[in-house]
C-alpha cells in the first residue's frame, strides 16, 4: 500500500504551513484550516473496503463533522499506519499548526521525513516533540540519530544526554554517544558506553559493534566472549509506543505481524499477542500468521492454544516442517509417546523429504535403543541435504551409540567439511583424541576448538579436565 512521495517534502511541508498559517490567521478558526487539510482518498490504491470506508468516513468529518480536529487525527494515523506517506505528512503538516501543544503530530511527521532521508527537515520536529514532551526517550534518540547521521556530533551528544536524563541505562543512548567516540576514533570512550549497552540490554543492542571495537583495541578474548554471547540477528529498533500504535489502525497483516513480533521479542509478548491475533484476524489464511502466533502461545506455555494454530498452520500448508516439530515438542511435553508416535507419522507423510523430520524421527528411534534403525532416516537427512552438517553429526552419533567408532568419526570428518567449525563436530573430535590416548590429535582439535566462539568456556572446561586426566599436563592455550 506504501506510495511514493509525489514531490520534495521540504518544499511542500513549508508551503502547506505557510499557507496554513495565513489562512489560520486570516479566519481565525482552525475549523477552516481543518477542513482544507484533508487528502484527496486515493481510492483506487486502497484495496481493503474497511480502510477505504474509514478513510471516507473520516475525511467527510474532517470537512464538515462535529469533531473535525479528531476526524483529521484518525485520517492521519490511517494513511501513515498504511503506507500512504504522502497523505499522512499532510495531516501531520496541518495537526501540527492547529494543535502545537501536541508532541505526537511532529514526532511522526518527523520520522515520515527520516525516513525519506530529509534529516535536515526532521530534525526540528524532532527537536519540537522533544521539547514538548521531554520525558519520551525516543524523540530524543531519534533526534540524536538524525544528527549524528549529518555529523552533527555535539548536537547529537546532548540528544543522547537528554535521553540518558530521563533514562540512565537506556542502551540506545549508550550506542548512540559510542557511536559519536567511534567517529572521534575514541576507543576507550566507545568501549566504556558499549559495555554499558550490552549489559542491561544482555547483548541485544550495542554487542556487534564493541566486538569492533574490541577488535580496534586488540582485545581478542573479550571480543570472543562477545561473539558467543550475540544473538544474531535479535537487534530490535527503540521501543517507541507513538509508532507502535499505528498499528491499530493497520489493514497490512505482514506489518502488523512484524509489529507484534517485535513488541514480544523486547519483552512484552502480551502486547506482541495482542497485535499478532490483529494479523491472524487480517489475513487467517496465511501459514505464517498461523505459526508465528502458535509460538507466542508455545513461549508462555499455553501448549493448548498453540497446538491449534500449529494444526491450523499444517493445514493450511502441510508441508511446513517447522510447525511439525513444535507438534512434535507438544506431544514429547505431554509425555505421550502414542500421541508422539502419530505426531511423527503424520508430519513425515505431509512431509518425507523434510531433513529436520527426519532427523527428528531418528533421535526419538536412538533414544529408544534401537541404533541400526535410527541410522535410514539421518542418511535421508543426508541424502536430501548433503551440503548441510547437521545429518552427519547425527548420524556420527548413531555410530558411536552402537559401539561403531571408526564410521562415527568418519561422518565427523564430513560435517566437518561441510563446515569447518562446527562446535559439536570439533568437541566431539577433541572427544575422541583423548578417548584414544592421541595428545597430539587432541592438541589440534584442542587449537581449533579455542577459536570456534560458539563452543562454550563450560564444553572447553569438560573437555580440559578429560585432557589433564588422560596427559597428565595442561591443553594448548
Amino acid at each position: 500500500m506504501k506510495a511514493k512521495l509525489i514531490l520534495p517534502l521540504a518544499a511542500i511541508a513549508v508551503a502547506v504551513l505557510v499557507a496554513g498559517y495565513l489562512l489560520y490567521n486570516k479566519s481565525a478558526q482552525s475549523a477552516a484550516l481543518i477542513a482544507s487539510a484533508a487528502p484527496e482518498v486515493p481510492v483506487s490504491s486502497i484495496s481493503n473496503p474497511e480502510l477505504l470506508k474509514r478513510i471516507q468516513t473520516a475525511t467527510t468529518q474532517s470537512k464538515d463533522g462535529p469533531e473535525q480536529l479528531e476526524a483529521l487525527a484518525e485520517l492521519s494515523r490511517l494513511y501513515h499506519a498504511n503506507g500512504f506517506t504522502n497523505e499522512a505528512w499532510q495531516c501531520y503538516a496541518t495537526l501540527t499548526l492547529v494543535e502545537p501543544d501536541q508532541p505526537r503530530w511532529p514526532y511522526r511527521f518527523g520520522r515520515i521525513l527520516a525516513g525519506y532521508g530529509q534529516l535536515e527537515e526532521a530534525t526540528p520536529l524532532f527537536q519540537k516533540a522533544a521539547k514538548l514532551d521531554p520525558q519520551y526517550t525516543p524523540s530524543h534518540i531519534r533526534l540524536g540519530d538524525t544528527l549524528l547521521k549529518q555529523n552533527r556530533f555535539e548536537e547529537a551528544r546532548d540528544a543522547y544526554q537528554a535521553a540518558l536524563s530521563v533514562d540512565s541505562q537506556n542502551p540506545y543512548a549508550l550506542v548512540g554517544y559510542a557511536r559519536i567516540a567511534i567517529a572521534d576514533e575514541d576507543w576507550s570512550e566507545a568501549r566504556q558506553q558499549l559495555e554499558k549497552a550490552v549489559q542491561v540490554s544482555n547483548y541485544q543492542i550495542g554487542a556487534d559493534l564493541l566486538a569492533d571495537v574490541y577488535e580496534k583495541l586488540g582485545l581478542e578474548a573479550k571480543e570472543t566472549e562477545v561473539i558467543q554471547n550475540l544473538s544474531w540477528g535479535s537487534y530490535a529498533d527503540i521501543p517507541d509506543p507513538w509508532s507502535l500504535t499505528l498499528m491499530d489502525d493497520s489493514y497490512d497483516a505482514y506489518q502488523v505481524s512484524i509489529a507484534g513480533g517485535w513488541v514480544a521479542h523486547q519483552g512484552d509478548v502480551l502486547t506482541g499477542l495482542r497485535y499478532i491475533k490483529r494479523a491472524v484476524m487480517l489475513d487467517p489464511e496465511s501459514s505464517t500468521l498461523q505459526y508465528q502466533i502458535a509460538g507466542i502461545y508455545l513461549n508462555l506455555g499455553d501448549d493448548q492454544n498453540a497446538e491449534i494454530h500449529f494444526k491450523r498452520c499444517v493445514e493450511l500448508q502441510p508441508d511446513f516442517s517447522d510447525a511439525w516439530l513444535s507438534l512434535i515438542e507438544i506431544a514429547k511435553r505431554r509425555q505421550s509417546p502414542t500421541l508422539l508416535r502419530r505426531t511423527l507419522d503424520s508430519a513425515l507423510r505431509a512431509a518425507p523429504d523434510s531433513p529436520s523430520l527426519n532427523i527428528e524421527r531418528g533421535k526419538v528411534i536412538l533414544a529408544q535403543g534401537r541404533h541400526s534403525q535410527a541410522i535410514p532416516y539421518f542418511q535421508k537427512a543426508i541424502d536430501v541435504r548433503p551440503h548441510e552438517a547437521v545429518g552427519y553429526i547425527e548420524l556420527a552419533q548413531a555410530y558411536l551409540k552402537s559401539n561403531q567408532v571408526e564410521k562415527g568419526v568418519e561422518q565427523l570428518r564430513e560435517a566437518l567439511l561441510r563446515e569447518p567449525n562446527h562446535p559439536i563436530a570439533l568437541s566431539s573430535m577433541a572427544f575422541d583424541a583423548i578417548m584414544r590416548g592421541d595428545k597430539a590429535d587432541a592438541d589440534q582439535w584442542f587449537q581449533r576448538m579455542k577459536l570456534q566462539p560458539r563452543i562454550t568456556a563450560n564444553e572447553i572446561g569438560k573437555l580440559s579436565s578429560m585432557y589433564q586426566q588422560q596427559f597428565r599436563s595442561l591443553p594448548p592455550r
